[in-house]
């Protein structure tokens, strides 16, 4: 679901990471990353692909308890059919069965359209979450490259992840020598907890 709302933003960044301030000067030293593996192998986006799993897991709960009460109330809708339909009831007692099923019906379609309702909430607020964090999490690690930029006075870096429209590559070749990816993740990666803690 993440990568889902991660393509737009990553085309976002994508043409350069970071652009000197001076085009006019020569440009001395350049260097690509992976913005893409930078966002997949950080240590916040597992968290952050962590919690919205428990947010599915949680919504699929509170539907399925939904969806057993509509169920509950169409099988009550079925045996008042059943009495109905039977030819040796009572004439009152078939109208007052059919008052009932009419009741029931009213009553699961309210729930079925309220659960439809809740559910689209729900799943618009996570999609809308999703985003919020990652934008978040895509700013950190813009600010780390950036910042490696200017500590290691490298005037230019290319996302060489970003695709264009045709889904071709905007940076067609570069040696593997100007590839800061690696030291980027170690950077973002070393508040993470260690693993089994």
């Amino acid at each position: 679901m993440i990568k889902k709302f991660l393509k737009p933003l990553l085309i976002t960044l994508g043409l350069a990471v970071f652009t000197s301030s001076a085009l006019a000067a020569p440009v001395k030293s350049v260097a690509t990353v992976d913005m893409k593996k930078l966002f997949d192998e950080y240590h916040l986006t597992k968290g952050a692909q962590g919690k919205v799993k428990e947010n599915q897991a949680e919504i699929a709960k509170e539907n399925n308890e939904k969806l057993a009460e509509i169920r509950d109330i169409a099988k009550k809708i079925e045996d008042l059919s059943k009495l109905i339909d039977d030819g040796s009831i009572a004439p009152k007692l078939k109208e007052q069965h059919v008052r009932d099923r009419t009741l029931q019906a009213n009553k699961g379609n309210a729930l079925e359209n309220n659960r439809r309702e809740w559910l689209n909430r729900r799943n618009k607020a996570i999609n809308e979450n999703i985003v919020t964090e990652m934008r978040k999490i895509l700013a950190q690690i813009q600010d780390k490259v950036e910042a490696y930029a200017r500590d290691n006075d490298v005037d230019m870096i290319f996302d060489k992840s970003a695709r264009g429209t045709t889904q071709t590559h905007f940076l067609i070749f570069s040696k593997d020598q100007y590839d800061i990816t690696g030291s980027l993740l170690e950077t973002l990666n070393k508040a993470a907890a260690p693993k089994g803690e």
